[in-house]
């Protein structure tokens, strides 16, 4: 089963890992529209940054699996077992659903350059600040889920995009997409959130 965007099929594997990338960059323009409204200009540069690299990264597949045990034991350290069990839960779900199609072959002998440990890096921190950011809300199964589909998604979107057989360019065209949009679309919706909803001054 796949969704066919004009002359573009997305497998629904794939589809689900995109769909939780956008939940991320998501809460991430959220984030941002926080930060501006506050002022914190350095703040939301940084984020911005974390968001446009981690776009550049993630799509080499490096570092998805120590960035998805990073996120769980974030998770545990921040919340408790059970809110963590559930991330990985879902992360691992996600994770052999999409392993199905991606025919992963180890290279152990493989050393890295320094471009793939930098990809490796920014997507374990990419990982972590999401997460951080979600876990700032109260603690509920469906964030842990969110987490937990996040980290899931992270650890195999970049191979499902190269299997799709796409051309490189077109593989930019839809992850660059969905990052960019759903980061606009969390900002917009955090600013005019704060438009209809004003935060009272204190006196």
């Amino acid at each position: 089963m796949a969704l066919k965007v004009g002359k573009i099929e997305i497998e629904y594997r794939l589809l689900i890992s995109l769909v939780a990338i956008a939940i991320a960059y998501g809460y991430l323009g959220s984030e941002l529209g926080s930060m501006l409204k506050f002022s914190k200009y350095l703040d939301a540069a940084i984020l911005l940054a974390i968001a446009v690299v981690a776009a550049l990264a993630i799509p080499q597949s490096l570092g998805g699996l120590l960035a998805a045990i990073a996120i769980v034991i974030l998770v545990y350290l921040k919340t408790s077992l059970n809110y963590a069990a559930i991330a990985a839960v879902v992360c691992l779900g996600i994770y052999f659903l999409g392993f199905q199609e991606v025919r992963y072959k180890a290279e152990v002998s493989k050393k890295l350059s320094l471009i793939e440990i930098a990809a490796t890096l920014i997507t374990v921190g990419f990982g972590l600040q999401v997460a951080w950011l979600i876990l700032q809300y109260p603690s509920s199964w469906l964030l842990s889920i969110a987490i937990g589909a996040i980290a899931g998604a992270i650890t195999l979107v970049g191979k499902q995009l190269i299997y799709t057989d796409l051309p490189i360019k077109t593989i930019a065209v839809i992850f660059g997409a969905v990052t960019t949009s759903s980061l606009i679309i969390g900002l917009v919706v955090r600013l005019i959130s704060y438009l209809i909803y004003p935060i009272p001054e204190l006196s």
